[in-house]
């Protein structure tokens, strides 16, 4: 019994020092309870001005339906390649310096819709933000992205290698 009271106490002196010690970082990196600053995101980098609005399925449905609208998929180009909002063209965010020039004949007021994956993707957020610093104007994000899109079967395409 001697030994089970000794690993017991130990054990609960080794939780203690580690909960001590796990306060101890958090409050010196500033993080979680002892955050005393925002988190810097993407969003707060673009001035609220010209800021990219996001769309939900409706409105980035009924921009399709105008014809005015770009859609870019952000997503790799084997994912596109796979299936993409139909008429959309593709720009990996992690290949923006390479292929930036897509959109060079563009107008910068033109009406870009930018999509990913869906909620769990920040790919368009990112590109959008990208695209802005560019001199783009007219972003938008449609954070629900391919994955919204096809559950409601809307039009699609795939592109054959």
């Amino acid at each position: 019994m001697s030994r089970f009271r000794t690993a017991l106490r130990e054990s609960g002196m080794l939780l203690l020092g580690a909960t001590v010690l796990g306060f101890i970082y958090t409050a010196a990196m500033e993080k979680g309870i002892f955050a005393t600053r925002q988190p810097i995101s993407t969003s707060s980098l673009l001035s609220s001005a010209n800021a990219p609005v996001m769309v939900a399925r409706d409105q980035a449905k009924a921009y399709f339906d105008g014809g005015n609208a770009l859609f870019v998929d952000s997503r790799h180009e084997f994912d596109y390649r796979l299936g993409h909002i139909k008429g959309a063209i593709n720009l990996p965010l992690n290949e923006y310096s390479l292929k930036k020039g897509v959109l060079a004949q563009l107008p910068k007021d033109k009406l870009i819709i930018i999509y990913c994956d869906g909620a769990e993707c920040n790919s368009s957020i990112e590109l959008s933000a990208r695209l802005i610093a560019d001199g783009f104007l007219n972003v938008k994000i449609f954070f629900g992205g391919w994955d919204e899109w096809r559950s409601q079967n809307l039009p699609i395409d795939k592109s054959t290698p």
